[in-house]
């Protein structure tokens, strides 16, 4: 959820590039974070028998659906705007973190 800040604050530096570039960097860095936690979770949490479908199925679905991603936030930055689309992915990843929060208290 720490990587929902430097996103957050690329609203209000879209026209500085050198602050939009280190908090890209940031974002970057904190997110490469959020990929191991998850990862982490997936593997405490998926029985050892399906660890390999789950694993695979979830890189697969990320390998098609990057694509489709891009598409869809490039029509809807012509569209929207950049700062709708910063927002959104922002909400996103901040659903993401509460939702992993709530499997780590489940694990236990």
């Amino acid at each position: 959820m720490l990587s929902t800040i430097p996103l957050l604050r690329m609203i209000f530096f879209l026209s500085n590039w050198l602050a939009l570039s280190v908090l890209i960097a940031l974002f970057g860095f904190l997110t490469s974070f959020q990929n191991i936690l998850s990862e982490s979770m997936i593997q405490i949490t998926t029985e050892d028998a399906y660890l390999g479908r789950v694993l695979t199925t979830i890189r697969t679905s990320t390998s098609i659906g990057g694509p489709i991603s891009s598409v869809v936030a490039g029509i809807m930055l012509d569209h929207s705007g950049d700062q709708i689309l910063i927002i959104l992915c922002a909400v996103f990843i901040l659903i993401v973190g509460i939702n992993m929060l709530f499997a780590k208290e489940a694990a236990n």
